[in-house]
């Protein structure tokens, strides 16, 4: 691991991981938690050694107020934070939520600036002061969140944190790839930029959204320029493509990054499968570290490989997830594993049999019926189309149409 610290000196020994299940993972279209889910992804979180949680945004729900504040009830290990503009009516929540920490979001991009909320730079700075004055008045920690910082004046966002920590303390700038264009180098650039102007008095965080397939790239690439702490979703649900995964981010800081965290990876694959099913959302075979395909192997070649060796094909471990290697018997399959299978049942074959009985197991494999491949797609697509589709607008209109036509009948008398 020596050789990835020379590569990138700016790492650090550990981050602090930040979970976003809880609230950008709601985010995701069609997605939503139940009280009872949330509090139990918050406990599994929790128990499985993430340092924060991003648990909701108590300003637009009720249901994630009382949520949060049953969370600070359950005495968690985690540290609970709420999601807040920088408005008075919103930290107001986020401290009647019991939070420990406001994640306060402000758009840092001219574009979202001027575009979306039609104000100045100075005006902005203005919000973002008074909205970190109000949660640091109320006693919780202060979270700065750059949105759109990948597409800001990275200057800009210096500045603005220059002249914020005059007035507050600031815990942690969290950089946010809001619309995923940020690419590993130009995340690494930014990042390093930031940390060299503002120096270590202020954790440097990463936000990085999936919809180029670089969510978890650019999160590592902030990490290796200097960011101390990371944000993840699991699964990497969230808004449009996604977010970083926590599962795949985490595995990576270990065996490809020697950077610490407290995340146990043994609870990994359970808290991907509840996520799954409570989201709707559900992960392929092929996902990375947690993927029902991540640690089987059919490929005769592969097969023979990791008999000999598990390190052939599995530079990641199945036991660090608390998994097994499995093997499995298909068109692909070689002598090797056949010899395998009999030798484990103390059945002794020469090399004709197996090859005869390795024909008959391709020409099963390849003889299946394929009907269930179409139930199992025709059953996914009716799901997503249904169940992740949202409220149909219909509901709307048939509420808002009679009371528009009562106001205007008011009106006439």
């Amino acid at each position: 691991m020596n050789r990835v610290r020379s590569i990138y000196p700016d790492l650090p020994e550990q981050v602090t991981v930040i979970d976003c299940t809880l609230r950008d993972g709601e985010q995701a279209p069609g997605v939503w938690f139940t009280r009872e889910e949330k509090l139990a992804l918050a406990r599994l979180l929790s128990g499985a050694g993430v340092d924060v949680l991003d648990a909701g945004f108590p300003a637009s729900s009720e249901a994630d107020s009382e949520a949060l504040q049953e969370m600070r009830r359950m005495r968690l290990d985690a540290r609970i934070g709420a999601t807040a503009r920088p408005v008075t009516q919103d930290v107001v929540a986020a401290e009647k939520a019991r939070a420990d920490e406001v994640f306060l979001f402000m758009p840092t991009s001219d574009f979202r600036i001027t575009q979306t909320l039609g104000i100045t730079r100075e005006e902005a700075g203005a919000m973002f002061r008074h909205g970190a004055e109000e949660v640091v008045g109320r006693g919780m920690t202060l979270n700065l969140v750059f949105e759109d910082a990948t597409r800001a004046d990275p200057w800009l966002l210096v500045q603005m944190t220059d002249d914020l920590r005059q007035h507050v303390p600031i815990t942690r700038v969290i950089v946010a790839d809001t619309v995923g264009c940020a690419h590993p180098r130009s995340m690494e650039i930014l990042v390093r930029q930031m940390i060299e102007a503002l120096g270590d008095d202020v954790e440097l965080c990463t936000h990085c959204h999936n919809d180029f397939g670089f969510a978890a790239a650019n999160t590592l690439a902030g990490v290796a320029a200097g960011a101390r702490a990371i944000t993840c979703t699991v699964n990497g649900i969230g808004e449009r493509a996604g977010n970083a995964d926590l599962a795949e981010t985490v595995a990576a800081l270990t065996h490809l990054y020697d950077v610490a965290h407290r995340v146990d990876p043994t609870a990994l694959p359970r808290i991907s499968a509840e996520v799954a099913r409570m989201s709707g959302i559900h992960t392929s075979p092929t996902k990375p570290v947690t993927g029902s395909n991540v640690y089987r192997h059919e490929s005769g070649v592969h097969v023979d490989g990791m008999l000999k060796d598990p390190k052939s094909y599995e530079f990641l471990p199945a036991a660090w997830v608390g998994e097994k290697t499995r093997y499995v018997l298909g068109k692909h399959s070689g002598t090797a594993l056949i010899k395998h299978i009999l030798k484990s049942a103390g059945i002794d074959a020469d090399s004709a049999w197996v090859r005869e009985l390795l024909l008959e197991v391709k020409s099963a494999a390849e003889g299946r019926d394929k009907a269930n491949h179409q139930r199992a797609y025709q059953l996914r697509t009716a799901f997503e189309s249904i169940n992740l589709a949202g409220l149909d607008p219909e509901l709307l209109l048939e509420k808002a149409v009679p009371r528009k036509l009562n106001a205007a009948a008011s009106s006439v008398r």
